[in-house]
């Protein structure tokens, strides 16, 4: 996979681990009132995005630049197993968390996270930002939680388990060579995938096509599915136990025609905590950081301003 152009000049591997093939893909994108002088580069505030199941890094494609332009250094990531990250070991939630646990270890020795860092997940993403926050609460100031959280899920968990049995390899494998069914596949996560500017759509066709294609993608996506079930199943009281003591901002932010998780899921995350805030993005479905990319990152820059000052 090609970054998106604009971004290309912003992509770095981190290889870790002792086999030279395991490797994490990631943007580091300065903010544009800086400079690149690392002293400068230090003191900004950054933001770590996060993507969702079966996506990667360049999801965010149009809000690193926005939010470059507020001030913010931006890293966003391929987690272990998608877009260009290569992993030979086990993929879950867990091992998600500890790989952006790995790259802000990684910055922090190059360049300094003098103040901590925001962290922002989309859907399953935003599962991988509350277990970073919550397993490194001395290096998250802030959580913005896209369309996902733990708890907040679907009241009742049924639909995931039976999703375990249905949503097969073959059901998966059915979109390899068929380029309208699997541009098809990505219509419940907009609210109208047809109506994104001509660029985004060949880049989205290009990028559907890539993954199902791909023997290790698929592994990412069926052992990060299962993963997710669990978490539904079993650490749904542990986060409600432990979010109310996070002591970082939170922001919910939620696309107003999401088919894919309900307002009422932001509803019940929401009811944790007195000072939760959330957003609902007029026009977006599942994605809004790509339906909607500037309302989302201004709700974004707008809460991490206010936490900043």
């Amino acid at each position: 996979m090609k970054p998106w152009s604009a971004l290309a000049e912003k992509a770095f591997c981190l290889k870790y681990g002792t086999r030279k093939e395991e490797t994490l893909f990631y943007y580091d994108s300065a903010p544009s009132n800086t400079g690149l002088l690392d002293t400068m580069l230090s003191a900004a505030p950054v933001v770590v995005l996060i993507h969702g199941l079966g996506d990667e890094a360049d999801s965010w494609r149009h809000i690193i630049s926005l939010l470059n332009s507020r001030g913010y250094r931006v890293l966003a990531v391929d987690l272990p197993g998608f877009g260009r990250s290569v992993t030979q070991g086990k993929i879950s939630l867990e091992n998600h968390a500890a790989a952006v646990i790995r790259l802000l270890d990684a910055v922090e020795q190059t360049s300094g996270l003098e103040k901590g860092v925001f962290l922002a997940g989309n859907s399953v993403g935003a599962l991988v930002a509350e277990t970073v926050a919550l397993e490194k609460p001395e290096i998250s100031r802030g959580l913005i939680l896209i369309a996902g959280s733990i708890p907040g899920g679907p009241s009742n968990p049924g639909p995931f388990v039976l999703a375990k049995l249905l949503f097969s390899r073959k059901w998966y494998r059915a979109y390899q060579g068929n380029s309208i069914k699997a541009w098809d596949s990505l219509r419940p996560y907009y609210a109208d995938l047809d109506g994104l500017p001509q660029e985004d759509k060949e880049f989205l066709m290009q990028r559907v096509m890539a993954r199902v294609e791909s023997p290790t993608q698929e592994r990412a996506y069926f052992e990060t599915q299962s993963s997710l079930i669990r978490a539904y199943l079993t650490a749904s009281s542990k986060f409600a136990r432990l979010i109310p003591n996070y002591k970082g901002k939170i922001l919910l932010l939620w696309g107003e025609k999401d088919k894919v998780m309900p307002i009422s899921s932001a509803e019940t995350f929401k009811a944790l905590r007195s000072d939760i805030e959330l957003e609902l993005i007029s026009g977006a479905g599942h994605l809004p950081q790509q339906e909607k990319p500037n309302e989302t990152a201004w709700l974004m820059a707008d809460f991490m301003d206010r936490v900043v000052d």
